[in-house]
């Protein structure tokens, strides 16, 4: 896969999270803290494969689904 940044070729692999979950974090346009589950497992060690651009960078990945959305 070409990095859609800079052009080079970017590494395919699986970012590994050091406990159950990987969540995405941010506002919403409202102003609201909101929160995406993107990848849980229940042994531990949750993951999600994707790409990797060394030379600028970058982290592609790809998600299955949204598993949950919570506004705060």
């Amino acid at each position: 896969m070409k990095c859609p940044f800079c052009g080079n070729e970017m590494k395919e692999g699986t970012l590994h999270s050091g406990g159950r979950y990987v969540q995405w974090k941010g506002v919403d346009a409202e102003g609201r803290k909101e929160e995406y589950l993107l990848a849980k497992s229940y042994m531990g060690g949750a993951k999600m494969e994707g790409h990797l651009c060394v030379e600028c960078r970058k982290v592609i990945l790809d998600i299955e689904q949204f598993l949950s959305l919570i506004h705060i």
